[in-house]
């Protein structure tokens, strides 16, 4: 019964998303420079390493579902087709082109709509962050307030004597919670060239970081029933891999997070239109008046709110946002 509660209450949280971001994600779309591109591209200004790429954006554009040409400012217009609740951890999935699916060479070519200029808002380590909470992790809480990549950076060197790019110190971390094998630390390490007795090292250091998180995510990875937003479900997951199982975790947590935060958001100020939602972030278009810090400012407001409105353990702290600017002059 506390469960069916608990399933209740999360679709009262939904609805204000459903109502007001998705009509919103379905209609407003974002627009691509399309022919600016070729012309950058046949006399040199954008000048892309990966041909094939360049050719997949700059025919498929022309043929993808949902889109509308302007021949006269030369722009694609794409509307995504959007999906809330079409996986285990209910993250939203469109089945059109979406934002996060662009490169970022043709971010540059985003085209916000007349008197509007597009921004990004991002959560710093958002899924370390739902696990940190979870798990009620004061060492992982630690790190993510010191600068997370670094501090863990740090630890392995102090563990291992080996100096890890912060970059890779990146990939191991998700790895981590994702649950990343000995060999697969190997992999991410290739161009450092340890031998295996030193990738085991660094393998099992990262696993003693953070003992509460490990301990956690490696009883989820046994569970037979999915494990979403902070407690286990009635979802049957029996046929999951381990790693899939435990991969719930923090990924329905940041999904049903940065719903709600669209959703307040845009209560916050009317002004803000959502245009795209890759997973731990908000693409947004606003007015050209409006400054970069009142939009922060208001993102972390609505984002406190919706960890209120969710009830999760989420830890906050200065680099819990960041703003950044999208599109450029074409």
């Amino acid at each position: 019964m506390a469960l069916l509660n608990i399933e209740k209450n999360l679709v009262g949280v939904d609805q204000g998303f459903d109502e007001l971001i998705l009509p919103l994600l379905d209609s407003t779309g974002f627009s691509v420079a399309y022919f600016q591109i070729l012309n950058d591209h046949n006399t040199g200004k954008l000048v892309v390493d990966d041909l094939v790429e360049l050719r997949r954006w700059s025919t498929g554009l022309l043929n993808i579902q949902g889109r509308t040409i302007n021949e006269v400012d030369g722009t694609v217009h794409i509307i995504g087709k959007h999906e809330a609740y079409a996986n285990i951890p209910m993250q939203l999935t469109t089945r059109a082109p979406n934002t996060q699916g662009i490169p970022k060479w043709c971010r540059n070519y985003l085209v916000a709509p007349t008197g509007r200029r597009f921004v990004a808002l991002d959560i710093g380590s958002a899924e370390p962050r739902a696990l940190a909470g979870v798990a009620d992790d004061e060492k992982l809480r630690m790190a993510i307030s010191e600068g997370l990549y670094e501090s863990v950076g740090n630890s392995l060197l102090e563990h291992t004597g080996i100096v890890i790019p912060r970059k890779l110190v990146k990939v191991l971390l998700l790895g981590f919670l994702y649950g990343q094998s000995a060999q697969g630390v190997g992999n991410t390490l290739s161009e450092m060239k340890l031998t295996n007795e030193l990738t085991r090292e660094v393998f099992l250091a990262l696993h003693s970081l953070f003992p509460k998180s490990t301990s956690l995510l490696s009883q989820v990875s046994k569970m037979q029933v999915a494990f979403l937003q902070g407690r286990p479900s009635m979802i049957d997951v029996s046929d999951k891999r381990p790693n899939q199982r435990r991969s719930y975790l923090a990924s329905s947590i940041i999904a049903a997070l940065v719903k709600r935060w669209a959703t307040r958001l845009i209560e916050l100020n009317p002004e803000i239109w959502v245009h795209e939602i890759p997973r731990d972030a908000l693409w947004l278009s606003i007015p050209e008046a409006e400054t970069d810090e009142t939009v922060l400012n208001q993102g972390i407001l609505a984002l406190k709110q919706a960890i209120n409105d969710c009830k999760f353990q989420f830890p906050i702290d200065e680099h819990i946002m960041t703003i950044k600017r999208l599109g450029g002059q074409v």
